[in-house]
């Protein structure tokens, strides 16, 4: 499904100090991994689901998704059949906008012909189906505005647009680390329904260690721009967060410096 070859980026701050944020990194993805990634600030995460969705081009390598080489599309091209969810809850829908206009505008957003006008009375009735197994009482606000809604409704509101077109592709970025813990905990249960319930794969970053181990099928740690440990079941089944950070320890000769992964 996704298939990534020696990809580097350097980025510059203009007076010739150069970050080198991802450096050479290899990566197969098969259809229907669930992929939790973890890492220290500064490892090259973000960078790495950026690079995938296009949000910058890369100084080397070469991106496939679904056998497609993406590597010079640009992002707006990829969004055919990627999906994201990121950490802030106000990204990803239009607040002024109806609960049923964002859905329509996600689930059109592969029509190459643009967006119809109005919604069909079938849609509006896909979209109250899909709410309601959000299980927050959306399904009898389609009306309302997008702004009106809680930091934890428009993210579980926002999981539900990525993922409404199917895409080939989902990314999350830190996407519950905004939220209070219990509500951090639901959009965390939510991601998991959806994904196995519609069989998406998906590469999700995470400074919950815990969770990392948790969710999906296989772990990846970054650091230094580079994947240093790539943990598949049932191996990483078997593994708890001090044995993560032991492994850690282990490749890098010192521990893991990140307070929030640390304390989550």
């Amino acid at each position: 499904m996704l298939r990534i070859s020696r990809l580097r980026k350097v980025f510059s701050n203009g007076n010739g100090m150069e970050k080198v944020a991802l450096d050479n990194v290899d990566l197969h993805v098969e259809s229907g991994d669930f992929v939790t990634i973890i890492g220290s600030n500064g490892a090259g995460k973000s960078t790495l689901l950026n690079a995938i969705a296009g949000v910058y081009g890369v100084d080397q390598g070469q991106i496939r998704i679904d056998g497609t080489d993406v590597t010079a599309q640009p992002e707006h091209c990829r969004a055919h059949f990627i999906g994201r969810v990121f950490q802030d809850p106000m990204i990803g829908t239009a607040a002024s906008m109806t609960i049923e206009e964002n859905l329509a505008m996600a689930l059109k957003r592969c029509d190459r012909l643009g967006l119809a006008k109005g919604v069909s009375q079938k849609e509006r009735a896909r979209f109250g189906e899909l709410l309601a197994l959000l299980d927050l009482g959306l399904e009898d606000r389609l009306q309302e505005p997008v702004g009106l809604l809680s930091g934890g409704q428009r993210q579980a509101l926002t999981l539900l647009m990525a993922t409404i077109s199917l895409p080939k592709l989902l990314l999350l970025d830190e996407h519950t680390a905004a939220l209070d813990p219990k509500t951090a905990e639901q959009i965390g249960e939510l991601t998991r329904k959806i994904v196995a319930s519609r069989r998406l794969t998906a590469l999700m970053i995470t400074h919950n260690l815990q969770q990392a181990l948790e969710f999906g099928n296989r772990t990846l740690m970054m650091d230094q721009g580079q994947v240093i440990l790539d943990l598949r079941n049932p191996k990483r089944a078997r593994m708890t967060v001090d044995d993560l950070l032991d492994q850690f320890v282990s490749l890098r000769g010192t521990r893991f410096l990140d307070d929030r992964a640390l304390l989550a």
